[in-house]
């Protein structure tokens, strides 16, 4: 049997260090449900959709509250796992999530009661989120942390797909309310793991939480977002636009100012002077502000222009796994070799080909031609993301590892809620501009639904006799050519993002490091 050394424990404690990848499954587990919840409920929107007559706006928002309310929060919560105990955040967020989700699934009946509930979904997923990846970073000695950090990244969207597949299923049988009690078990499982394996860990300095830093990141990140979710509908001018924007602005100019002199500051300012930190942030959160405002409809894609059902839908994302599974645990061998450079331009390099190739489809695609195309770009974010938290994870102190899971995870959920804001509304914007002519032709709730979104438009077209099959052609072309706008968007953001990731990262690979 092997004597543990000091240099095995990096200053971890034995009995932690021997279940550290027991911890490792149970942090997989509590993840799990956070991104099921943030995925699944596009499957569910053609019918939602339907079932409630909600628009295309406020679907945004069903899906856009959650991840808004979750990076709002997320510097508030590290830091709250940091000072008070990780395992009580991870334990208290469980909680909440599970009871939010309860209430979403069993007593919503419309879209604003949705919305609140996935809002405090939000909360509960942002005390769990950025925990996880903080109790990985504190029970990994340094030479076993990045292998740990790709398996937890590989798992995570391995898991995601699992959960969609299961979430399809549900779907074939049950309603949509069904997956939110999926959510509801998830969390639920990963609250009684957590209790058993997880012992209390805090920052060992017992530094206060900078309150004022999470109020003001809070305001300035909800405000920004907001107004841009709202712009294209309401207008730049209209007062709560306008209201959201600049004061969330004002308020992340105030939380800099903040920052650069609080004692024990929510993001400290220094690191932003850090090459390998400020730019995998940059890059991360350009690369989900893409990837996630065009995800937001591939499950309207699959169902309402191939045809598939909900279940059909989920089983066809079944080989989007491979890459997830087998090639993110390769990631730090290869970034070992030849540098996070490399490893993470080249990957976002993929993600930007395989958006122009998305940007060709028409309503006559087949599933061929987008299996290809998604198989390409979910190995190019293998390759970027998990260097990419590495480095971010690796730039911060371990007894605060709360913020850098907590701007690890900021990047991601900021950069996927300015995505669903900006390129959803681009989608929502660019399919009413498409239909207008033909929703012209018509009055009252036939009008309204065609204007509405896709999955209203087909419904009631099969209500019209002769006109049914070329109404719904002309619906279908409308949406797929804001999809081909949103694409090549997002095509555009990609490749900024690879090309700063080639010029600014370090070129050369630090001693006794994985990371760089």
């Amino acid at each position: 049997m092997k004597v543990l050394t000091e240099d095995d424990l990096d200053g971890i404690p034995p009995t932690v260090y021997k279940r550290r990848w027991v911890i490792l499954v149970a942090m997989c587990v509590a993840l799990l449900g956070v991104m099921h919840a943030n995925s699944s409920i596009n499957l569910a929107l053609p019918l939602m959709s339907v079932d409630l007559g909600i628009s295309q706006l406020v679907m945004t928002w069903v899906v856009n509250i959650y991840v808004l309310l979750f990076a709002s929060l997320l510097f508030l919560a590290g830091a709250f796992g940091d000072r008070y105990g990780r395992k009580l955040a991870l334990q208290a967020g469980s909680v909440i999530f599970a009871v939010s989700a309860l209430y979403a699934g069993t007593f919503a009946k419309t879209g604003a009661e949705l919305i609140a509930a996935r809002a405090i979904m939000g909360f509960g997923g942002a005390l769990v989120m950025p925990t996880t990846l903080s109790i990985i970073n504190t029970v990994f000695p340094r030479n076993e942390r990045a292998r740990a950090i790709a398996i937890w990244s590989g798992i995570g969207g391995a898991g995601m797909m699992f959960g969609n597949l299961a979430s399809g299923l549900l779907l074939e049988h049950f309603s949509w309310r069904s997956l939110f009690y999926m959510s509801v078990a998830i969390a639920c499982v990963g609250l009684v793991m957590n209790q058993l394996v997880l012992d209390e860990s805090r920052d060992e300095q017992n530094q206060p939480v900078d309150w004022l830093g999470g109020v003001l990141s809070t305001m300035g990140i909800f405000g920004v977002v907001y107004g841009l979710t709202e712009a294209p509908s309401s207008g730049v001018t209209n007062g709560y636009v306008l209201l959201g924007l600049l004061g969330g602005l004002g308020a992340l100019v105030a939380f800099v100012w903040w920052e650069r002199k609080a004692e024990s500051p929510l993001l400290d300012m220094e690191l932003l002077k850090n090459r390998a930190f400020s730019i995998s942030s940059l890059t991360i959160t350009l690369t989900f502000l893409a990837m996630i405002g065009v995800f937001f409809s591939m499950s309207q894609l699959q169902m309402l222009i191939l045809g598939m059902s909900p279940f059909q839908a989920s089983l066809s994302m079944i080989p989007l796994m491979i890459p997830m599974v087998l090639l993110a645990p390769m990631i730090p061998s290869i970034v070992k070799k030849v540098g996070a450079r490399i490893t993470m331009s080249a990957g976002l390099l993929l993600v930007s080909i395989a958006f122009v190739i998305m940007s060709t489809w028409t309503s006559s695609m087949t599933y061929w031609h987008f299996i290809g195309v998604m198989m390409v770009m979910m190995s190019g974010i293998c390759a970027a993301m998990t260097p990419g938290t590495n480095i971010l994870m690796a730039s911060v102190p371990r007894n605060r590892s709360g913020m850098g899971s907590a701007m690890n995870d900021t990047t991601r959920e900021l950069g996927g809620a300015l995505g669903i804001a900006v390129l959803g509304a681009i989608l929502s914007a660019v399919y009413a501009h498409k239909i207008a002519d033909v929703a012209d032709q018509f009055t009252g709730p036939v009008k309204t639904a065609l204007e509405g979104s896709l999955a209203t438009a087909l419904h009631v077209a099969k209500s019209l006799g002769p006109q049914a099959a070329a109404l719904a052609e002309s619906a279908k072309t409308a949406w797929m050519d804001a999809l081909s706008i949103a694409a090549l968007v997002a095509a555009g953001i990609i490749f900024v993002a690879a090309i700063v990731a080639f010029l600014a990262l370090p070129k050369h690979t630090e001693p006794q490091s994985d990371t760089i």
